[in-house]
């Protein structure tokens, strides 16, 4: 007769958490509903987005414009997936607030605040080999000596400028890279052009006496 209180109140102890338990699981139902509805509203959302990018890319001919060679990946593509995952870490962060994860929440917020970063970044950078390719192709095109010795030079030259305009939109530092391409204009660039000139310097010559005498006869 002694324990049969101590095993009663044992058993309500039970059953209390218990019911707390499944309480907290059915208030926590609607919460999880919502999470998946948001979830499969960006997923369905996003691949469409995506879809419309791709297709606005692709039936406005840029990629034929600015490439002559098919790219590794597609700028339309790449414009769909970045589309598409806006929409869907947009949804995913939303869906994770209404569980009330804050850490994975954090984590949403700081990767969304990054996309902008991100593109930014690929339009400084594309920009640059855009224009870089450019002058390659003027450079060669031209009647210059060693033209393609040039445009090789001033191709690669143009993507690495790019490329340290382009990192800081990301946060990455390029003082190394900065001082590596002051390095390189000094010690490398500098001598071959000292060198080139001189080499030509006879004919350089020639020309300006031509062009002088053309002067002295106008």
């Amino acid at each position: 007769m002694i324990f049969i209180p101590q095993i009663s109140i044992k058993f309500m102890d039970e059953y209390t958490i218990l019911q707390n338990l499944y309480n907290s699981f059915v208030s926590y139902v609607p919460n999880l509903i919502g999470f998946f509805i948001l979830l499969f509203l960006g997923w369905g959302i996003g691949k469409i987005l995506g879809r419309i990018a791709e297709e606005i890319i692709k039936r406005s001919k840029i990629e034929s414009a600015l490439f002559k060679k098919k790219p590794i990946i597609s700028l339309s593509s790449l414009v769909s997936i970045i589309v598409s995952w806006s929409i869907y870490l947009v949804f995913l962060k939303a869906g994770v607030d209404v569980l009330g994860i804050k850490a994975i929440s954090d984590i949403l917020t700081s990767l969304l605040a990054f996309i902008p970063k991100f593109v930014a970044f690929l339009i400084v950078f594309f920009a640059g080999y855009f224009i870089s390719e450019y002058l390659r192709v003027s450079i060669e095109k031209s009647e210059i000596e060693y033209r393609s010795l040039i445009a090789r030079i001033v191709f690669w030259l143009g993507i690495y400028v790019s490329a340290i305009i382009a990192l800081p939109l990301v946060g990455i530092d390029v003082f190394i890279l900065q001082l590596l391409l002051v390095v390189v204009i000094i010690f490398i660039f500098l001598p071959i052009s000292i060198g080139f000139s001189l080499a030509i310097k006879d004919e350089l010559k020639k020309d300006i006496k031509k062009w002088l005498k053309k002067l002295s006869k106008i």
